[in-house]
């Protein structure tokens, strides 16, 4: 599979050995992480995985040194969720507390950005099986709206995957990402160029709850942002306030799941729910994936989606 400039699809055999071969790097280097690459193609098929490949071409190139470079960033940003997961399982709270704290050691650390926290959470997308279930469901979400939003903000651009796939779904569609960090504006800018969608995007380096956009938009989509700050109900009403009436957002955090950068602990979706109904938006549906299906629900890591309106 191709995705051709603007993002409509063409059918094609050469990529689909990319999956193959990062797949057989993972499994010569990081065994341990081979598993939810094979959970991924088994749950997915030749479709997910003929996308996978054209998605590494595009991003990482054809080139396998670079995809030797990306699978390394992966294993780093694994192996870092791994480990503040088993904090958090046994301290029942996560390690961080801090924003400035976060934010000096990550999203201004160039090398952890650039080198593992972007790339790795670019492929987890593909990889972590209850990732991709949640990006099939904003695609969904995504094509629901196909006839409505004009505008769009992605606030806390991450790598930039979902600002790709909304200017993919929703060809009329023109959008700018907000983030704090240079590095994720930099990458996103990467990810829209590299599908050829750059001509209906830009990107800026705004903290939108001090500085927010003079213009109101069709669509506000923040994921997974809440856990990163100490205070989402405040960065909610902001987000509420970016939205014209009778416009939508699309909201996900991550719920009992341990990473160096989050802060705020949901324990369950309602909790998310509850503080998105305080601000003013009503939720027309939610969606929750899980990880590990052996672990107790309150330890298990969680994404919980809500796609919302602001009433006119």
């Amino acid at each position: 599979m191709h995705l051709e400039k603007g993002g409509t699809r063409r059918g094609s055999t050469r990529e689909s050995s990319v999956y193959s071969a990062m797949l057989a790097v993972v499994e010569a280097r990081y065994p341990n992480f081979a598993d939810a690459w094979h959970s991924a193609r088994a749950q997915f098929g030749h479709d997910w995985e003929a996308e996978f490949s054209e998605e590494m071409t595009r991003m990482f190139g054809p080139e396998e040194n670079v995809w030797d470079e990306a699978i390394d960033g992966y294993a780093e940003f694994c192996t870092d969720a791994l480990k503040e997961q088993i904090y958090f399982e046994r301290h029942r709270r996560y390690r961080a507390r801090s924003y400035r704290e976060v934010s000096q050691a990550c999203y201004q650390n160039a090398d952890f950005m650039q080198r593992r926290y972007l790339p790795g959470m670019y492929l987890s997308h593909f990889v972590w099986p209850h990732h991709q279930r949640m990006l099939r469901y904003f695609r969904r979400v995504a094509m629901m709206l196909r006839e409505r939003p004009h505008t769009f903000y992605e606030v806390g651009t991450g790598c930039g995957i979902y600002s790709k796939e909304t200017l993919r779904l929703l060809p009329e569609s023109r959008g700018v990402g907000f983030d704090i960090s240079e590095y994720a504006l930099a990458f996103t800018d990467r990810v829209v160029k590299a599908f050829g969608l750059a001509s209906r995007y830009s990107v800026r380096r705004q903290d939108v709850l001090t500085d927010p956009p003079t213009e109101l938009a069709d669509l506000v989509i923040n994921q997974e942002v809440l856990e990163h700050l100490e205070d989402p109900q405040t960065f909610l009403g902001g987000l509420a306030a970016m939205i014209r009436p009778g416009g939508y957002a699309y909201i996900a955090a991550a719920v009992n799941a341990g990473h160096v950068d989050h802060i705020y602990l949901y324990r369950s979706p309602e909790e998310i729910a509850e503080q998105i109904r305080s601000v003013g938006l009503t939720i027309l549906e939610q969606r929750s994936e899980y990880a590990y299906d052996s672990k107790p629900i309150d330890i298990r890591p969680c994404q919980a989606g809500f796609l919302c309106r602001k009433e006119e």
